[in-house]
């Protein structure tokens, strides 16, 4: 197996951490880019980026602003636009050139906080025509939990909190974090821009046992609201699994291959 390739991009002047996974093959190759979850790590995201380039299909995986090695401060909005300076990258002429890219077949994978990130991001370039969402957090909807309970407000800022600190991030703290969501929740409410986002090819993937971006809470919202607009190219997928999908890993590859090859 090819061993990845560490990279960088720039958004907004800082330079961003990433790692290619290229996949072999003679003509230019569709790719994906892989959006972590918080806090993610610094290299792959759900062994997708492996697992995607022994199918054929080179992958991005990068770091947002302000983490893991990534130059920058680590805030909401920052995060969206590293998710479009990630398009960009991968549809250069750079990339193209060096990694073989086609840039009329570029998918964007999200995780926990990244499947937020993904779709939001994806509304910036309609190059970004497919999206899955796996696990993904409508970040508005939290802080919506957030403001009628001041145990869950006060359990989710700990948390935050404690996961920039563990993981050295630069940036906000979680009450700034979350005050950009409080201050223009629609921006950030993933069922809002349901009618842009049905044009696109989505897959959206859950866990029935998960606890943190819930079926009730976060998945089905946006499949109704997707259908509620007419999309006609969104898919669902809920597994028997909690937010770490651990036990489903191999089953989860295994949908993400199959809806990309059919399209």
């Amino acid at each position: 197996m090819k061993k990845p390739i560490p990279v960088t991009f720039e958004s907004k002047g800082a330079n961003i951490h990433a790692i290619f996974y290229q996949a072999s093959g003679v003509e230019p190759l569709p790719t994906a880019i892989l959006c972590h979850g918080f806090p993610g790590n610094n290299t792959d995201v759900l062994g997708l980026g492996e697992r995607l380039m022994t199918e054929g299909f080179s992958a991005l995986s990068f770091n947002y602003r302000g983490t893991w090695g990534s130059e920058g401060l680590h805030t909401t909005a920052n995060s969206v636009e590293d998710v479009v300076a990630a398009i960009h990258y991968v549809k250069s002429t750079v990339a193209v050139r060096e990694f073989n890219v086609d840039p009329s077949r570029i998918t964007i994978i999200g995780y926990s906080f990244g499947g937020g990130m993904a779709l939001l991001g994806s509304l910036n370039d309609p190059a970004a025509r497919r999206v899955v969402y796996i696990a993904g957090g409508n970040l508005s909807e939290v802080g919506r939990m957030m403001q009628q309970s001041d145990e869950f407000r006060r359990a989710v800022l700990k948390m935050v909190d404690q996961c920039i600190s563990e993981s050295g991030f630069r940036g906000s703290k979680a009450e700034e974090l979350f005050a950009e969501v409080f201050t223009d929740m629609d921006k950030y409410d993933l069922v809002k821009h349901a009618e842009a986002l049905s044009y696109k090819d989505v897959l959206i993937i859950g866990g029935w046992r998960d606890q943190e971006s819930t079926v009730e809470h976060h998945i089905l919202p946006l499949f109704r609201a997707l259908q509620r607009h007419g999309a006609k190219q969104v898919q669902i997928e809920i597994f028997d699994a909690d937010h770490s999908f651990v036990n489903v890993r191999s089953q989860l590859a295994d949908r993400i291959v199959s809806w990309l090859k059919r399209g």
